[in-house]
């Protein structure tokens, strides 16, 4: 059964895990178009300058109840300034919709904490700001999911007791224990076996039921780019049917649901100005290269001859947008048109395009 709810799951690395945590959670956004009424006639004008409405930022309101009744005696004195490290620091905000984990960027504006007379339990109201107006949907390769435990929290945070009636230097001040460093929490399930990619089937029910331990989400793009090769993080590929002709042509699939100018283009061979298009948007790079050819959404283009030299940073002058064309791509939901004129018809060549897939 899909489950069309979507649920809030963790911010920063506060994990909202499943003893009841969430309590309420409500999303608004909205669009950017206007009008203006008509003088002498029904109705209003509004002025759509594409074919998708644009976003403004959303809000979330969410009240979470801190329960200390699942932690250990000695972590209890902690749970709270944990949760207020994270709420004070702008960052991620995940959430599990269905089978598909999603992200934004958010930071909170509010909070406010209600007076109760129950000795476990804190009932704290907070609004966020989601400012990017789109959720982006996980890249399975560098998205890795950690076994959680709400008793797990302090286990990479110097959180210690000290005595301030004391009187004695600090030096004299032993620690309780030596935390251990992040890193070492995280680098044993930066492996294939803990990503999204092999997880994804089993996520859904973990995250949506209502009790027990759930995962804590950690985005490494660094270590998705070690354990898999080039052709699985560079995106879909289309190569050449020929590689005695200089036409790369086909089309690809993307389930992004708001149109996403977040696409990376990667060219791999031999090329001379190779000129891209993408749904009739044509963009060239001018030069010589036989190599890795990169252009991110941006407009920066890097190159790599050989894959023990570092990335070269091209002109910026190199990149020309012939007349009728616009600067970047877009693309949407459903297929996507791709040519490539490499101009040089001896080699093979291959594109990757990585898009950042976008909804709402």
């Amino acid at each position: 059964m899909t489950i069309l709810a979507r649920k809030y799951v963790q911010f920063n690395d506060l994990v909202i895990d499943n003893y009841d945590m969430l309590i309420s959670a409500d999303l608004s956004g909205g669009f950017k178009t206007s009008t203006i009424e008509y003088s002498f006639g029904h109705g209003s004008f509004a002025a759509f300058k594409s074919r998708q409405q644009l976003l403004t930022e959303q809000t979330l309101s969410m009240t979470l109840k801190l329960d200390t009744r699942k932690l250990s005696c000695d972590q209890k004195k902690y749970y709270k300034d944990y949760v207020f490290m994270n709420l004070m620091t702008a960052g991620k905000l995940w959430a599990i919709e269905g089978d598909q984990l999603i992200w934004t960027n958010a930071f909170v504006k509010d909070f406010s904490e209600t007076y109760t007379t129950e000795k476990f339990v804190v009932s704290l109201d907070i609004d966020l700001v989601l400012y990017e107006g789109v959720w982006h949907k996980a890249d399975s390769r560098k998205v890795f999911l950690q076994p959680y435990s709400a008793c797990d929290f302090a286990d990479c945070l110097d959180f210690r007791e000290v005595d301030e009636c004391l009187d004695c230097c600090a030096s004299c001040v032993q620690p309780i224990k030596q935390p251990c460093p992040r890193c070492i929490c995280e680098c044993d399930f930066l492996n294939a076996e803990n990503s999204l990619c092999e997880l994804k089937s089993e996520i859904a029910e973990d995250f949506y039921k209502q009790c027990g331990d759930t995962y804590r989400i950690i985005y490494n793009c660094e270590a998705g780019r070690k354990i898999w090769d080039d052709e699985a993080i560079l995106g879909q590929k289309i190569c050449k049917e020929d590689s005695c002709k200089n036409i790369i042509a086909g089309q690809f699939y993307s389930d992004t649901i708001v149109d996403s100018e977040n696409v990376t283009i990667t060219l791999i061979g031999s090329m001379i100005d190779p000129i891209i298009t993408i749904n009739g948007n044509t963009m060239q790079i001018l030069g010589e290269y036989d190599g890795k050819l990169i252009l991110t959404a941006s407009g920066d283009v890097y190159y790599q001859g050989d894959d023990c030299c570092p990335e070269v940073l091209i002109d910026i002058n190199y990149l020309i947008i012939p007349d009728g064309n616009t600067f970047g791509f877009l693309v949407h939901q459903g297929m996507n048109s791709v040519i490539i004129d490499t101009n040089d018809c001896c080699n093979m060549t291959c594109i990757y395009i990585k898009v950042d897939r976008l909804t709402m």
